[in-house]
């Protein structure tokens, strides 16, 4: 059989084209083998970081306190474990029943006093008014307190106000007054503290000490007032029948017209409160 030249051409055309092909498709079978076989490359530790199994990857709601944002935890309170009991001197009327005014003694004395007044408040009020205000001083500071009254006219005996901090078993009890004296020339601040034999418990003598050092001496700085110094008292129904640290803080005479005029003051009560928290804050920690 005869081709012709023309014929001869295009036969080898379409073989040239199925050798290629042919060629290719053995080509991609073994690309794909060897691809199938190879071992996946190993990941970078960031990679494995950001794609991490839902099996084995704690979610971060779940990681412990503290741990979401490591070196940034909340810093502790400074005074957080303490207790501190204040006691608002006082009340709207007096209780004119009768306690004993120790443990260790059959001497009686009124429940409670009226307590002074000024011009512009009376004692009563102007304890509580500040008591509350140190209370929110001392909570901010991380302390536990707790008040003998928190309302105008609660009435509370110096027994049961001495019980309240002995029940919470206070660090310190600091107890709030303002004086009073028929020399409306006399101003300035005092802190009384317990003293003599009639105290229940003896033991607190010296921490009450020096707690009421270190508080003065904070009012003092904070108030630019007359500082009267330290007073030890005996006679004290609160103080005999304390069994924590207590402290009195006389913070002004309201028969002292210029006492009395910044007693009433908001910016002054501040100071106080300023004076005291800074005060027992550095006892408590020892400062």
């Amino acid at each position: 059989m005869k081709y012709s030249k023309v014929k001869l051409t295009a036969l080898a055309a379409v073989l040239s084209v199925a050798a290629v092909s042919a060629g290719c498709m053995l080509y991609l079978h073994q690309h794909s083998r060897t691809a199938q076989e190879s071992p996946a490359p190993p990941q970078s530790a960031e990679a494995a970081q950001s794609t991490g199994s839902p099996e084995t990857e704690t979610p971060r709601s779940e990681l412990p306190e503290g741990e979401l944002n490591p070196g940034h935890a909340e810093p502790k309170s400074e005074l957080e474990g303490f207790t501190v009991c204040i006691d608002p001197g006082h009340a709207s009327s007096a209780m004119t029943g009768q306690e004993k005014t120790s443990p260790l003694s059959n001497e009686t004395k009124m429940q409670c006093t009226g307590g002074t007044a000024g011009d512009y408040q009376t004692e009563a009020e102007l304890n509580l008014t500040v008591g509350l205000m140190l209370r929110d001083r001392l909570t901010e500071l991380g302390a536990d307190v707790v008040l003998t009254r928190s309302d105008a006219d609660e009435r509370v005996s110096n027994i049961q106000r001495a019980q309240v901090a002995n029940e919470a078993q206070a660090d310190l009890c600091i107890r709030l007054h303002a004086d009073g004296s028929e020399n409306s020339s006399i101003r300035g601040i005092s802190m009384l503290v317990p003293s003599g034999s009639l105290l229940g418990t003896p033991e607190i003598v010296r921490p009450s000490a020096e707690a009421g050092r270190t508080v003065l001496d904070c009012v003092i700085e904070a108030t630019g007032a007359q500082d009267r110094g330290v007073v030890e008292r005996s006679d004290l129904t609160g103080f005999n029948w304390s069994e924590v640290p207590c402290i009195l803080i006389e913070m002004g005479f309201m028969s002292n017209p210029e006492d009395d005029k910044l007693l009433a003051s908001a910016e002054y009560q501040e100071k106080l409160c300023s004076g005291m928290a800074e005060g027992i804050r550095r006892w408590l920690l020892q400062e």
